[in-house]
């Protein structure tokens, strides 16, 4: 009799933790899956169960209480040949992954974007009974929407970001769910606004006239090597339509991957600018005029803030030419894309140029209106990204993760 309360107190003790087996391969990703980690254990508690997290993921996630299987840097490499050599331990990853997720026998398996590396994962566990879900949904509207019917055999669940996204993958039967945009949660509180411009102004002597520009240079090494010395060329150009009482001046917040090479590079810059740390970041982005952003998920919160901006991007010539024969999109920016015009300037590839973009940036400089269009369409769409909205996409996704317990 005694032995049989034990079991039964076991089962149910192992029964109210749900085990899960999350996978992110991107910064972008790290920060999606920490919101999501934090929603699902606060979910769980509710109902007086307790969550293990196991995967792989970065800084965000661990705080969030992950146990990553190895660092997730390992698995932050774009474009096609810059893949190339890193293939022989990718490939061991995936193996690695896939033998985890069979030890560990989670009750879910979220990926996080990633989809080379997750759905190949993917695919040596589908003999496990275990849900299957997919935050953000491959971009099959922008090229191989053939992808779409492949990753509807493979997932329980897909969760997207873009409105107009869960069409392509229903049709195959897919419980496709939009949640809106996970970093539209971080709509920063525009009351401090005022008292944040100011106290980083002053901090930095940065007087009230100064037109302030903002710079993300990139995530990564490869991309600030590109992208960031045309931004530099873009601001000492525009160095000289600094006045007595206007001067131009640049923030360039600081992020630990790419720090040593951000603040070797920015020597080059002809004007006075300021590296900052991560609990600046917001009052700089207060403070600031104008952005000159790297294209990706960055924008998106510069967009915000408010900050009117430019983006740019550039990658190896030959992948390129591979993406471009491959890609039917127009736009790169996610405002842009939903809009389907261009209300933010991309710069890419050869037009990721330091004159073009100074030319494009000049006309900020001296028309402040065309800076506030900018601002007020931008709101718009994301608006339609989920800004404002009563639920978090985050809290969105996580309820409908735990939903699928009782299909």
């Amino acid at each position: 009799m005694l032995l049989k309360r034990i079991l039964f107190a076991y089962k149910k003790v192992k029964k109210m933790t749900k085990k899960f087996f999350i996978i992110a391969g991107e910064a972008s990703g790290d920060l999606l899956g920490a919101k999501l980690i934090s929603e699902l254990k606060a979910q769980l508690s509710d109902t007086n169960e307790k969550a293990e997290f196991i995967g792989v993921g970065g800084k965000l996630m661990k705080e969030q209480g992950l146990k990553t299987i190895f660092p997730m840097e390992e698995l932050s490499i774009m474009g096609f040949l810059e893949v190339l050599p890193h293939i022989p331990k990718l490939l061991k990853r995936i193996k690695q992954t896939a033998v985890e997720i069979k030890n560990f026998k989670p009750d879910f398996v979220i990926t996080i974007d990633s989809p080379d590396f997750c759905f190949r994962v993917i695919k040596k566990v589908q003999d496990l009974k275990v849900k299957k879900i997919h935050l953000i949904a491959p971009s099959v509207w922008a090229y191989r929407e053939g992808r779409a019917k492949k990753i509807s055999k493979l997932y329980d669940l897909l969760l997207a970001i873009l409105p107009f996204e869960p069409p392509y993958f229903e049709k195959y039967g897919l419980k496709t769910v939009f949640i809106g945009h996970p970093i539209v949660e971080n709509s920063p509180k525009f009351s401090s606004k005022e008292s944040g411009n100011m106290f980083f102004r002053e901090k930095y002597k940065i007087n009230k006239d100064d037109f302030l520009i903002c710079i993300t240079p990139g995530s990564r090494n490869g991309e600030v090597k590109k992208i960031f010395p045309e931004f530099i060329k873009a601001i000492n150009l525009a160095s000289e339509l600094s006045s007595k009482k206007k001067q131009i001046k640049v923030v360039i917040p600081l992020i630990d991957k790419t720090r040593n090479l951000v603040t070797e590079m920015s020597a080059s810059l002809k004007i006075e600018y300021f590296l900052v740390e991560k609990d600046e970041k917001e009052q700089a982005f207060f403070a600031a005029d104008f952005a000159l952003a790297k294209s990706g998920t960055n924008t998106v919160e510069i967009s915000l803030y408010k900050i009117p901006m430019i983006i740019a991007y550039k990658i190896n010539i030959i992948t390129y030419y591979i993406v471009n024969m491959m890609v039917k999109i127009k736009f790169a920016n996610l405002i842009n894309l939903i809009a389907n015009r261009e209300i933010i300037p991309e710069m890419l590839q050869f037009d990721c140029d330091g004159e073009k973009i100074f030319t494009k940036l000049e006309k900020f400089i001296s028309n402040k209106q065309v800076c506030e269009n900018q601002i007020v369409e931008s709101q718009e769409f994301l608006e339609i990204m989920g800004l404002n909205s009563s639920s978090k996409s985050s809290y969105k996704a996580a309820k409908e993760i735990l939903s699928l317990k009782y299909d």
